[in-house]
């Protein structure tokens, strides 16, 4: 039977508060870093309340492999600092009890955590990142509802740019219109459109958005043909005005909507990926390059391609003979026929070659320094002209294959991360453990003040590392592997020394900038 001891308990109830208040206090900070960076895309568009929590909800989801991490860094701080704090650590380790043994309920957690953190990266992720790209992409794509400001031109409908001066409290009536075309692939073209007075308001089917003008103008530029003057050429232009009573505009209310059928995910689609659709995307990027190196060994050796196998080309022989006719085959009397009058006209052929020979035979070899020389100057134009764009073309075909292995290799490489960096931030879980342990037991402070603030400093340490790797494997200048487990190969060492520390009851002032970091905190305070 297994049987928990009572240090065990102590460490593990010790983890279970802070862990989960340090969940969602990182859930919440991304989210609003998220919402942040992209209100603007989402308020003032007609999006209801629902489906705003719908879209934070899925990115809660996707935001779960980076929030775990900073959730084990500030609880294991928290709890071995508030122990360290009550000198509860301190009598553990006097009772003969080393940090490691006191950190091993911790450390269950940890690895939980981390299995935990590679589930979602697999199974939640992806799907959490689909349903909340579609949703966002919808967002994005949807203008906002129609409502004029007074005194300020709106450029809703594509093309047109449209000014109402006063609205009337019904939100149908208005006045001091201004409609600006710009639909004309000439933008020196002026088309403007005034009118006094009018009404506005959209079809039942929710397609059109209509505008009915009443006593107004139009100015509009005509461009005629170009009029000869002379030696220069000069172009006749025209202007139009034109007055009326009524006149109706129409616009349509395509572009107010999101069209399903027209999104496509290509962009970043390794991030709706799990861990075996990466390996079969790797294996199916391998067989391209090797395609496209194939066919540049082929191209370059300028001979024809010989892939299939001796058993192959039998097989597609045999299958040849067998769908010919009867009537056509070999031992039939009309095809003895045919290959006999085939016979006579390569016997026919031949002899026109070998008296072309004879030709090239009595020109003196040692008079010429290359065959082109024996034939004329024509014959000699012609031939280089097709070597030369035969040459192009082989050239421009061998560079478009060098771009495209170039884009399957990037291709590859941000495949190849995005397979690692599931399982790197996994480990860092652990990472962080072997981290916040010690720095809590060496600082000897509990709470949310000097926790959390040395959790940030090794958090930005770590956020840092993500976008360095990020950034390097972007411009080619780092392995993706590397780059993946840049972060794990950093704090690895200062895990280490912050554990080899603690075991030696070090002080803070010891390591190096942490202490100089906590003094300047303290002198500030």
């Amino acid at each position: 039977m297994l049987r928990i001891k009572q240090i065990d308990k102590l460490v593990f109830n010790g983890f279970i508060g802070p862990y989960l208040l340090s969940f969602f206090v990182a859930e919440f900070v991304l989210i609003m870093q998220f919402l942040w960076k992209h209100i603007d895309r989402i308020l003032g568009k007609g999006i209801s309340f629902f489906q705003i929590m719908e879209l934070l909800f899925f990115m809660a989801i996707k935001l779960i492999p980076m929030a775990i991490p900073l959730t084990i860094l500030i609880s294991s701080v928290m709890v071995f600092g508030n122990m360290s704090e009550k000198y509860e650590l301190s009598s553990i380790k006097s009772a003969g009890v080393s940090l490691i043994r006191t950190m091993r309920p911790g450390l269950y957690l940890a690895i939980a955590t981390a299995i935990f953190s590679a589930s979602c990266s697999n199974f939640f992720v992806p799907k959490a990142n689909f349903e909340f790209q579609t949703r966002f992409e919808r967002i994005k794509r949807t203008k906002p509802t129609l409502s004029f400001e007074e005194g300020i031109f709106s450029d809703d409908f594509k093309g047109y740019a449209i000014k109402i001066g006063e609205k009337h409290k019904d939100g149908k009536q208005i006045s001091d219109i201004i409609i600006e075309d710009h639909t004309n692939a000439d933008k020196s073209l002026v088309n403007v459109t005034i009118a006094k007075t009018g009404d506005m308001y959209t079809t039942a089917d929710g397609n059109y958005f209509v505008m009915n003008l009443v006593d107004g103008e139009q100015y509009k530029d005509i461009k005629s043909k170009p009029v000869k003057s002379g030696s220069k050429n000069k172009r006749s232009e025209a202007f139009m005005r034109t007055n009326f009573k009524r006149w109706t505009k129409v616009f349509e209310m395509s572009g107010f909507s999101f069209n399903e059928n027209l999104f496509e995910l290509n962009r970043n689609k390794y991030d709706l990926l799990n861990t075996f659709q990466l390996l079969d995307g790797l294996d199916t990027i391998d067989a391209k390059i090797d395609r496209k190196i194939n066919s540049n060994h082929i191209l370059s050796s300028n001979k024809p391609q010989r892939s299939l196998s001796k058993y192959q080309n039998q097989e597609i022989k045999q299958k040849k003979e067998s769908s010919i006719p009867p009537k056509n085959r070999v031992d039939s009397p009309k095809a003895k026929a045919l290959k006999s009058s085939n016979k006579t006209k390569k016997a026919q052929k031949k002899r026109k070659v070998e008296v072309k020979v004879g030709q090239v035979d009595s020109v003196d070899v040692g008079t010429v320094a290359s065959i082109l020389e024996t034939l004329s100057t024509k014959d000699q134009v012609r031939i280089l002209k097709n070597t030369k764009t035969k040459i192009n073309f082989v050239k421009d075909r061998a560079r478009r294959s060098q771009n495209s292995i170039k884009a399957y290799n990037a291709e590859k490489n941000r495949y190849t991360y995005k397979l690692n960096e599931s399982y790197s931030w996994a480990l860092v879980c652990i990472i962080f453990l072997f981290i916040g342990a010690p720095l809590g037991s060496i600082i000897r402070k509990g709470g949310y003040g000097y926790p959390l603030l040395f959790a940030i400093v090794f958090y930005m340490l770590f956020m840092i590392m993500v976008i360095m790797g990020q950034k390097l494997l972007k411009s080619n200048s780092i392995n993706p592997i590397l780059a993946a487990w840049l972060p794990c190969i950093v704090l690895v060492p200062v895990a280490i020394q912050l554990t080899y520390k603690a075991r030696n009851d070090s002080k803070m002032n010891s390591i190096g900038f942490l202490g100089k970091l906590m003094s300047r905190f303290q002198s500030s305070s």
